[in-house]
């Protein structure tokens, strides 16, 4: 039950952590830590380097960087209130135990005690300062010592490049400087090393001439060239904001952008300090990758010197540079103008100020169209004005043409009335005429009738008396001869064929 235990705390706290690193970084949590990573770690509790790289998703790149937090969560979850960690006892091939109890103590290997006690070191990071008393740089990484100016105490130190380039300072010896990061045994030589992660110059002398250096180098370069700065877009609506999510800077910017349907991009970064360089670089290339934004603004409060080093660093100021969009900087100081205000293409004096130069051309587009109607509804009232005359005489002109038009009506009017009385009357006329040609016609039809009769009577009678079929019943006969009646003898051969009707019927014989 206790392990199950262990295994939800630090799945917990391992939740936790990815989700602030994920932000912190600017990306998605699969970008720091798989869920698969995730379970894992919580199902097999390692705590050592090797442990953990049995882990699947977590890879040397992993270990160099989220490796000792992961251990610290772990150990921490597993030994609270310890710095120190107990294992279970494991055999080896050769039956000895690697980390494990015997007799009630805690035996580890050098390598893993050393693992242990560099996760419980990292507890004490902190910030430095010291004189450069030494400096070797090798590449990707360097090492430096650091010495009190009042005490007798000196303290080496390791940097990695890449840490080193995004500091944006060139270290000399004699040099000094703030450093910032934790304690760290190194394995092979059991030295213990403070491993820096930022390093900044203390002192305004020599922050001013680190300033006037980079100025003066970027400045060769064109960097600050007018020439090279991109054009505000006329009507901006997609804007990246950089800033700190916890400052006041952000609610005033906020407050003073106009209502002309702004889609706000929001990433937030620290905004002071050499931690702020990596975030505020994070960001930038964040939005870089974004399509479809019209600007980006990049914004803070005024402050010193010092408190502004993150906007003097060379590394920003490039990146800002190389932007495929405006950047508009608002960063307020009462002396220098911070580099990147220089490199950007446009700065304003605070977040107000850029606020305003972001509303600028949509304002004077309001005041254009409240202008523009003003003009309309003047001239509209001018024109009026002129014209009342004429559309007084264009009134009565129109009164006395609907007049005219309705005493024509009238007396169209009349006029039907009349001669609809006219029609009326002839109608009644054409009525009693076709009344009297009715009886006529009748009288005449009755006329025509009675001799069509007679005639039909007497033709009836003329067919009766020379109907040929009358003529058979009194004896006589019909002959013929190929379908034609036989008149005469030489109508007629000798052996031909020859029909003759008779009243009853047909005789058929020959012709001799």
């Amino acid at each position: 039950m206790e392990n199950l235990e262990q295994k939800r705390r630090v799945l917990k706290r391992l939740r936790e952590w990815r989700e602030k690193e994920a932000a912190r970084s600017g990306v998605e949590l699969f970008r720091v830590l798989s869920n698969d990573a995730v379970n894992g770690i919580a199902e097999n509790l390692p705590t050592t380097k090797d442990a953990l790289l049995e882990v699947k998703g977590i890879a040397e790149k992993k270990w160099q960087t989220y490796g000792r937090d992961i251990l610290a969560i772990v150990m921490e979850e597993m030994n609270p209130g310890l710095f120190g960690v107990e294992k279970e006892d494991e055999e080896t091939n050769d039956g000895e135990t690697d980390g494990y109890r015997q007799s009630g103590e805690k035996i580890f290997t050098v390598a893993d005690y050393l693992e242990i006690l560099n996760v419980g070191l990292q507890q004490f990071d902190a910030k430095v300062i010291g004189e450069i008393s030494s400096l070797d740089i090798r590449g990707n990484y360097l090492f430096f010592s650091i010495k009190d100016k009042k005490e007798n105490a000196m303290m080496p130190c390791f940097m990695w490049g890449s840490a080193y380039k995004m500091s944006g300072v060139s270290l000399e010896e004699g040099m000094e400087i703030q450093v910032h990061g934790f304690p760290e045994i190194y394995k092979p030589s059991g030295r213990l090393t403070f491993k820096a992660d930022t390093v900044e110059l203390v002192g305004e002398g020599a922050l001013k001439k680190a300033y006037d250096d980079l100025k003066k180098k970027l400045e060769k370069e064109g960097l600050f060239a007018e020439s090279r700065k991109k054009p505000m877009p006329e009507y901006p609506q997609n804007i990246g904001l950089i800033t700190s999510a916890t400052g006041a800077v952000i609610h005033d910017f906020l407050n003073n952008i106009g209502k002309f349907g702004f889609k706000i991009s929001f990433r937030d970064s620290r905004v002071e300090g050499a931690l702020a360089v990596k975030e505020l670089v994070q960001a930038v290339r964040y939005f870089k990758k974004r399509k479809g934004l019209d600007v980006l603004v990049i914004i803070r409060g005024g402050g010193s010197l010092e408190s502004l080093q993150a906007f003097n660093n060379e590394t920003l100021a490039r990146e800002i540079a190389d932007c495929p969009f405006p950047v508009v900087v608002g960063i307020g100081h009462d002396k220098d103008v911070p580099i990147v205000s220089l490199v950007a293409d446009r700065a304003g004096s605070t977040p107000t100020a850029v606020a305003k130069l972001l509303n600028f051309t949509w304002d004077s587009a309001l005041s254009k169209v409240r202008l523009s109607e003003q003009k309309i509804f003047n001239r509209y009232g001018e024109a009026l004005y002129e014209k009342k005359d004429a559309l007084r005489n264009c009134s009565e002109n129109i009164e006395e043409s609907f007049r005219l038009i309705f005493d024509r009506f009238r007396n169209a009017e009349e006029k039907l009335k009349r001669h609809l009385v006219s029609i009326g009357s002839a109608i009644s006329r054409l009525k009693e005429k076709i009344s009297q040609t009715g009886k006529v016609l009748s009288g005449k039809w009755e006329d025509h009738l009675k001799r069509y009769k007679e005639s039909l009577k007497y033709a009836e009678k003329m067919l009766a008396v020379n109907n040929p079929m009358r003529q058979l019943k009194l004896g006589y006969s019909l002959v013929f001869a190929k379908g034609k009646v036989i008149r005469k003898v030489e109508d007629v051969e000798s052996g031909e064929e020859i029909n003759i009707r008779v009243e009853n019927g047909t005789i058929i014989s020959k012709a001799l």
